[in-house]
């Protein structure tokens, strides 16, 4: 039997479809986001589905309602250029020009993956991964061969042989983010990646990232091995934290009252992520109030301690 569409019914499908209209979200994902078919949403949007109409008009709305707060939320911060994203680009650079395998170690929370991201968006002969946890060798050559397009064949030697051609021959640079996850048979692996390219005569840049500790643990290691990895290292970039001049660039669109900035300053003990964290949740809570000092203080309250954060 038809279903009996109610005019609330009509009214949020009417709603949905113009906010499908603007959205940057793809069909496929909307079907996810409301658990439909596409012939189910189709025949949705055109009023004529005769079965769960109101489940499916609930998640119409749950997904409108979750956009508008979205829309309510305050925004990050653009990019800005920062002594720690100048330090970060200026490794990168010489990794990609002088092809060799270079470090950037530094603290969560400074800006680093900001610079790292920001680089290889504007130089497409780069390849971004991330690393994470337990990225053993075969993952990690799993992970390469998708994105560089290539069929995934024979052993993991194979695909190690042909990930390190396709970077060689193509002249891309290979950057690696949080190598603390990463155990030795996976630097071993990256390792012979740039060590193939060397031999083939195609030599490539290669940018791992991670903190100050990561390598400190590496050279208290015992591996009889290791030292394979460690001499492939030929520049090293360390950096501390942000400093009170990058938060102020960070935040500097938002035209912060410069009593409200020092306290974020003070409060962030060099992080930009917690210097905009705060800031966000400072504007959550005072609404349409202009923000105080006060504000701030009671917003970083709601933060993560920096001593249990780090």
């Amino acid at each position: 039997m038809a279903h009996e569409w109610t005019d609330t019914e009509r009214r949020t499908v009417k709603e949905f479809a113009a906010w499908l209209n603007v959205t940057d979200n793809g069909r496929k994902r909307v079907r996810e986001l409301l658990r439909v078919s596409g012939s189910v949403l189709s025949q949705m949007l055109t009023g004529t589905y005769p079965g769960r109409v109101a489940q499916i008009c609930s998640d119409m709305r749950r997904v409108l309602r979750r956009e508008r707060d979205r829309k309510r939320a305050t925004p990050p911060p653009p990019y800005a250029t920062t002594s720690v994203t100048q330090q970060v680009i200026r490794t990168m650079q010489i990794a990609q020009a002088e092809r060799v395998i270079t470090l950037v170690l530094a603290p969560s929370g400074i800006g680093k993956t900001v610079g790292l991201r920001r680089y290889c968006e504007a130089e497409p002969d780069t390849v971004y991964m991330v690393a994470g946890v337990q990225c053993r060798p075969w993952a990690l050559m799993r992970r390469l061969a998708m994105v560089l397009e290539i069929e995934w064949r024979g052993s993991i030697y194979d695909m190690r042989c042909a990930c390190a051609d396709a970077l060689s021959s193509a002249g891309r640079m290979l950057v690696v983010d949080e190598i603390d996850y990463v155990p030795e048979p996976t630097l071993q692996a990256l390792r012979m990646i740039w060590d193939q390219a060397q031999l083939a005569g195609r030599p490539i840049g290669m940018v791992l990232s991670g903190t100050a500790a990561y390598l400190d643990k590496l050279r208290a290691r015992k591996s009889a091995t290791i030292r394979q990895v460690l001499r492939r290292f030929k520049h090293v970039t360390v950096v501390s934290g942000c400093s009170d001049d990058d938060i102020a660039q960070i935040l500097s669109p938002f035209e912060i009252p410069d009593d409200v900035l020092d306290v974020i300053i003070e409060g962030a003990a060099g992080e930009a992520g917690r210097a905009v964290d705060v800031y966000v949740s400072a504007k959550r809570m005072s609404g349409e109030k202009p923000l105080t000092a006060a504000m701030i203080r009671e917003a970083y309250g709601t933060l993560m301690p920096v001593e249990m954060g780090q």
